[in-house]
């Protein structure tokens, strides 16, 4: 069971809580009747008082500098502006906002009237989501997810080239040469100079992955990668076997 929640006679900013409001905010919102400090009589719904979104009337306001902008009933992308939410600490206007996907969300105007905020977030998940389908759909061939293959070497590699390992053993320093494909990690070998294991790991990616760039890029839209991949993957077994 739901606990109601009663804000009568709480304090929030300038504003005293009178009782409920017969009124009803957007999507039929509870509404409190609110006594401003200055003298004046208000509402504003539970979320507004309690996140700190409503402090007054209205009256605070005219603290602002006189060239703030009002932005009220504006769309910037998918919000719609509602009204002023008060200001941050370095006094920039803040403004509450509906997304046209329902929610309510609360941003800076310099932030809206630029564009860097043009939703409550939801825009951010569209374009992972179609990111994603771009990935899985239009960019992979046979299976192979190709921009994957292409993408530069981690922050964290302490060779500083993709696939290669450095390693000391008995004293001996030396390096390995890795080349992933379909989620598989395989060998290509151990290499005591770095320019030789780069030359190595170059012509593995020309044999086991160019194919693949090849082919999104459109130009062999008739390989056979089934037959090419099971050979090669024949000739890998033989190199691990080395």
């Amino acid at each position: 069971m739901i606990k109601k929640i009663d804000l009568t006679g709480k304090h929030f900013g300038n504003l005293t809580v009178i009782g409920v409001s017969e009124k009803r905010g957007h999507n039929n919102a509870v509404l409190w009747d609110c006594k401003c400090s200055c003298g004046n009589d208000t509402t504003a719904t539970t979320t507004q008082l309690e996140k700190g979104l409503r402090k007054s009337c209205g009256c605070l306001r005219k603290k602002s500098p006189s060239n703030v902008n009002d932005l009220t009933g504006q769309k910037f992308g998918k919000l719609t502006v509602l009204e002023r939410a008060g200001k941050t600490k370095n006094d920039n206007a803040l403004w509450l906002c509906k997304c046209d996907c329902g929610n309510t969300t609360v941003a800076m105007g310099t932030s809206l009237r630029r564009g860097d905020t043009i939703s409550c977030g939801c825009l951010k998940s569209d374009q992972i989501d179609n990111a994603r389908k771009v990935l899985l759909e239009d960019k992979t061939v046979d299976g192979v997810q190709v921009p994957l293959l292409t993408k530069k070497v981690r922050s964290d590699s302490k060779t500083g080239y993709k696939g290669i390992t450095r390693r000391v053993k008995n004293g001996n320093e030396y390096y390995e040469v890795y080349i992933g494909l379909k989620g598989k990690r395989h060998y290509i070998g151990s290499y005591k100079d770095i320019k030789a294991a780069i030359q190595a790991r170059r012509e593995a990616e020309r044999k086991y992955h160019q194919p693949y760039i090849q082919a999104l890029e459109g130009k062999k839209p008739k390989l056979d990668l089934s037959c090419w991949h099971k050979r090669h993957k024949k000739e890998m077994g033989n190199e691990n076997e080395k």
